[in-house]
């Protein structure tokens, strides 16, 4: 296993789906990052996300309720084809997700990325972060369904 920590790092589809995509909300990056049928694990989901369209209706939904949000990369680990990527995640909830009426609060929760690549791409990610960590914060939980 390898660490990165260089800029050449910072330009992997592991950085720039977090930089680009989840920070700035560049959606069209992801036809460039991720394989038209890569599958998105989130501890929010009931099922993995399947295909592109996908991911971009949940990035969408997560940057409307909160539209600051911005995801730090702490360290990356690279394991031949898997790339795991620590963060943390801050901003304001500001809108709307999954039921939950906006609350003004700022949040900020640790995460985990693993990554599988194929060619350059983005096949599986399994994103693994504090939930309950950030519903305390929120200060109300989503409905289970």
């Amino acid at each position: 296993m390898t660490t990165e920590n260089g800029s050449e790092a910072r330009s992997t589809p592991a950085h720039l789906l977090l930089r680009e995509v989840w920070n700035r909300g560049d959606l069209a990056l992801i036809d460039e990052l991720v394989t038209e049928d890569h599958i998105h694990h989130d501890p929010l989901l009931p099922e993995p996300l399947e295909g592109r369209e996908a991911l971009k209706g949940w990035v969408e939904t997560v940057r409307e309720g909160t539209p600051d949000l911005t995801k730090t990369v702490h360290e990356t680990y690279v394991d031949g084809d898997a790339v795991i990527v620590t963060y943390t995640t801050t901003g304001t909830h500001e809108g709307e997700i999954m039921g939950i009426a906006p609350t003004g609060r700022s949040l900020e929760v640790d995460g985990v990325y693993v990554h599988h690549l194929e060619d350059s791409r983005i096949t599986e990610t399994l994103d693994t972060w504090d939930a309950f960590g950030l519903f305390a914060q929120l200060g109300t939980f989503p409905e289970v369904v």
